[in-house]
This record gives structure tokens, sequence and C-alpha cells, in this order.
């Protein structure tokens, strides 16, 4: 990794696309620091991802849930890799494509060596909910680092409400970052987050 005076300047490097994994055994392997994000279908995670590079189409966007049918990888400068995981909690996707899309997150999520940080993407207007528990306890139960993304924050008013009714929901203190792809609010608070952990 380049050392930089200006931790920030890593999200302005160029940022590709560099692989896409439908099944576990397609998963690439890196030597990059990793983080990855992940969310209820919906919740906002290509737009987080986008916003977060200053780029308009590096993650496709879809307004139809469950589009995202594999973990997309991109590649940040030689500095670090972004992983897009698909999104959880689609009713209306087929139940053998559901169970596979769990597959795949959990052999990602288990076993990635170089995986440092966990984006656990919550849409703020509905706050944590139980698809979003499942996962919480999940990743603790892997005793995986994670902290909450609130996306769409520009559409709420009243986040201390959110944040204590999420630690009440959730039990364990946790890092909250409030976030919107619109206004960009947050994204340097995210961005110092995820480089404070290369």
């Amino acid at each position: 990794m380049t050392k930089s005076n200006d931790p920030l300047a890593l999200f302005r490097k160029e940022a590709n696309f560099i692989a896409g994994a439908a099944v576990p055994t397609r998963l690439p392997k890196y030597d990059l620091p990793e983080f990855a994000f992940i969310g209820k279908s919906n919740v906002g995670k290509s737009s987080l991802v986008n916003t977060l590079c200053n780029r308009k189409s590096l993650a496709r966007v879809s307004h139809t849930p469950g589009r995202t049918q594999q973990i997309n990888f991109f590649q940040v400068g030689h500095e670090f890799i972004l992983v897009d995981l698909p999104g959880y909690g689609f009713a209306k996707v087929a139940y053998n494509l559901r169970k596979s899309w769990e597959s795949l997150i959990l052999e990602y999520l288990g076993k990635r060596d170089n995986l440092r940080v966990i984006n656990l993407l919550i849409d703020s207007r509905r706050g944590v909910m139980d698809h979003d528990m499942a996962v919480i306890k999940m990743l603790h139960a892997m005793g995986r680092h994670f902290q909450i993304v609130f996306t769409k924050s520009d559409k709420i008013t009243d986040r201390l409400s959110l944040m204590e009714a999420a630690n009440t929901i959730i039990g364990k203190p946790l890092n909250f970052i409030f976030t919107s792809s619109r206004t960009k609010d947050g994204m340097r608070e995210l961005q110092m987050s995820l480089a404070a952990k290369l």
C-alpha cells in the first residue's frame, strides 16, 4: 500500500471492476485488503460504493431489488478492494436462488483472510430489521469486525433516536456512520474509518 499524508486521497485513485463471482468456487483471491458492503436489497449498496469512490457508474445501480446476483470486486488504485455483496431479505427472489446467494455470502465472509471491515448497510428510514439482526448475529459468531452504515440519512431528522433504538435492539456498542449518496453526507467519515484499517 502506498503511504499518504491524506488518507482520503486513497479514494481519489482510479477504481475499476475486476471480478464477479456467482458461486463459491469462483471467488477470486487477492493480496490486497478488502472492505465488504452488505445489506438488504435496495438499501443503496451500489450507490454508496459509487459515491465513496467519486464515480457515477463503478457499481451497477438497479432499482429492482434482488438484481445483484453475484459478489462484485472493485480495486481502488493498488491500495485495496471494495466488495459489493448480494442484497438479502427480498422475498420475491426464488428460494433456490436465495439459498445459493446465502451460501456464496457465507463462504466469502467466513473464509476471507484479508477482509478488514464489513460495512452493514441499513436504511435510515426503517432502522434495524429482523434480517439485519440475523446478519449481525452471524458476524458476531464469526468474530468479524463490522460497523453499521445508515444509508439515505438525508431522509430522516432524528438520528439520535435511531442510534438509541439500534443500540437497544443490537445490545452491543457498535460504530454508526450516517451517509447519503445524494448529498454525500458521511462519506468523509466512512472513508476515514476504512483508511484507518489499512
